[in-house]
């Protein structure tokens, strides 16, 4: 089942949208809409240049999110909770074809959790849309079409939503993927000959980047300090995860990976993601696995094994992970993983 395929979820999350693929995917749902490339294994002066992996340690309690009934949910973004202890959780829910809307899932109790679901819709457009991320203070930022399928952001703030459209030149679409507790909005933009950017929007500007040497820029998170993850691609669609911190580019590549996604970061700087070890996961995301990063040494993850695909996207302060599984049914639920 490749990505194209699967369940043929007509979205282009984060940034390049359409315009990088002929069609997008249920699994690009979380993987910020993940461009397919290839890449060379990595050298052995690149192998030998990455710290080794450590084996996972950390056992996990699992809480599902299903939307009432949707088919599908996929959560793609938690809180950081550097100012509170409220747990809210944003996504996207539909049939298997599309989004109908994005959704704040709020999450409470520990021994026994409850979830309380809202529906998060810009006004007046009933086309595909979705929540990517929520700040402390409940500011969201999400996505969606218009009728003539363009795609443009939006920020809902106090129950307030104002429409997000980068204003360089060329740009056929605004794809807001991150807003931290300062306000900072990271995301990103396609031109018109379908490369992707990243841009930031800081006190009412934006600012667009591109990550070093790279033909196509993906970005997925930011955190409180204004450190950004994201993916970086070249001409020849060759894959890795970055991290800027502070001015400083640093990639972000799983040791023996072909591809390597970098999709959330938290306020320790502690990055979760995805990485794909043969040409076939590329493709088909089979056999993707997670992975923790945090001060330079990669931790597997192994969440929800003997699921079709899991796909970690997001994780906070306490180290919460969340994100989605499909499961064999072609299903796909939304997860919190608590240590």
């Amino acid at each position: 089942m490749t990505k194209q395929t699967l369940k043929n979820f007509a979205l282009s999350l984060a940034l390049l949208g359409l315009a990088l693929c002929a069609s997008s995917s249920m699994a690009q749902v979380g993987l910020a809409a993940k461009r397919l490339g290839r890449r060379a294994p990595s050298s052995p002066a690149q192998a030998a240049s990455l710290q080794a992996q450590t084996p996972e340690t950390t056992s996990y309690t699992y809480t599902f999110l299903s939307y009432p009934g949707a088919v599908s949910t996929v959560a793609i973004c938690i809180n950081k909770g550097a100012t509170t202890s409220k747990t809210q959780i944003v996504g996207g829910y539909g049939p298997y074809g599309d989004y109908e809307a994005g959704f704040l899932a709020r999450v409470s109790g520990t021994k026994t959790v409850t979830e309380t679901y809202q529906s998060v819709s810009y006004p007046h457009e009933p086309t595909t849309q979705w929540a990517t991320c929520i700040n402390d203070l409940g500011q969201i930022v999400g996505t969606y079409s218009d009728s003539s399928g363009v795609y443009h952001g939006y920020e809902r703030s106090g129950g307030t939503f104002t429409k997000l459209n980068v204003p360089f030149s060329g740009a056929t679409g605004t794809y807001p993927q991150s807003v931290n507790n300062s306000g900072e909005i990271v995301g990103g933009w396609a031109d018109s000959s379908g490369n992707g950017h990243g841009f930031t929007l800081i006190g009412g500007t934006y600012t667009s980047f591109d990550c070093p040497g790279g033909t196509q820029t993906i970005v997925d998170d930011v955190n409180s300090a204004g450190d950004i993850v994201g993916e970086c691609y070249d001409a020849s669609g060759v894959g890795i995860g970055f991290l800027v911190s502070g001015g400083t580019y640093t990639p972000i590549e799983y040791p023996g990976a072909v591809e390597t996604y970098a999709a959330g970061i938290n306020d320790s700087g502690v990055i979760v993601g995805n990485y794909c070890t043969t040409s076939e996961c590329e493709i088909t995301f089979a056999g993707v696995q997670n992975f923790l990063w945090s001060g330079g040494v990669f931790t597997p993850l192994a969440i929800l094994p003997g699921e079709v695909v899991t796909d970690v996207i997001d994780i906070n302060n306490n180290g919460v992970l969340v994100g989605y599984y499909q499961d064999a049914a072609g299903l796909l639920v939304g997860f919190i993983a608590t240590p």
